[in-house]
């Protein structure tokens, strides 16, 4: 597994709390979920910069070590490893944890795997072509915005009860915690090198470039510009179409933190 290119950036004037990393046989992105406290329980600037810089710290060991097992067994043992840490800190039981989004590849040699937890998009190129995204958080952020809450505490009060309803439900998408009663759903891929050319994993800012802006059509022509421009040129198309936009449209927030991790065998 070779890095052709990685690109992480904030989409405001806040720290950005998207992730892009590689190490070893590993290789991912990760996206914080914004916090929904002023005040944070963790010794990090937020609760969410915490979750993510310790995620990206437990993948680069893993990467380090060798790790080719399942991707999906690797991020259920970070899980675990969370939900002890945040006991060890503290971390009061009547709070919202942190969470994020993440999308892993890991190199097992003539094959590899990936999963998706959350709205973490991954693209694979090559005789057998994949996508692995989904549109529910989407829709569920759509509808809230669309329903116009004046009120900012049921606004906030409103994102607690999706969240937790993400973490906890087993539902068909989940978001990554450590919530004591934590349900990933984890979505899975596995391909081989042989017959893949590229792969692209992604957090949710930068696949507005299909999603939400309509800059590409099909996400093969993503990867040919990815490749032949490079993820730095997708990632300034993005904060263009965000300094023209008017308004935050069908999300709460008109520019989000990107992150991408562009990989070939």
């Amino acid at each position: 597994m070779r890095v052709q290119g990685l690109v992480t950036t904030a989409g405001g004037a806040r720290a950005n709390e998207d992730r892009a990393g590689h190490r070893g046989t590993l290789a991912w992105v990760i996206d914080g979920a914004t916090d929904l406290y002023q005040d944070g329980a963790l010794p990090a600037d937020s609760d969410v910069q915490w979750l993510v810089d310790t995620i990206d710290q437990q993948l680069t060991s893993a990467g380090e070590d060798g790790y080719d097992g399942a991707a999906a067994a690797l991020l259920e043992v970070i899980a675990d490893d969370i939900a002890r840490r945040q006991r060890a800190l503290g971390f009061p039981t009547h709070r919202v944890p942190p969470a994020c989004s993440i999308a892993l590849c890991v190199d097992q040699g003539v094959r590899y795997d990936i999963s998706r937890v959350g709205d973490a998009t991954a693209v694979v190129a090559g005789r057998e072509p994949a996508v692995l995204a989904t549109a529910y958080f989407d829709r569920r952020e759509a509808a809230a915005v669309e329903a116009g809450e004046p009120d900012p505490q049921r606004v906030i009060a409103a994102m607690h009860e999706r969240r937790l309803h993400t973490m906890t439900s087993g539902d068909t998408e989940s978001v990554f915690s450590g919530h004591p009663r934590r349900q990933l759903r984890p979505h899975s891929f596995v391909g081989a090198w042989a017959t893949t050319d590229t792969i692209l994993l992604c957090t949710d800012g930068f696949a507005r470039l299909v999603t939400d802006y309509g800059l590409y059509q099909e996400w093969a022509d993503v990867i040919t510009d990815a490749i032949g421009r490079g993820l730095p040129y997708l990632e300034a198309l993005i904060r263009k179409t965000e300094g023209g936009a008017v308004g935050g449209g069908r999300r709460f927030k008109r520019a989000d933190d990107v992150a991408a991790v562009l990989l070939t065998s």
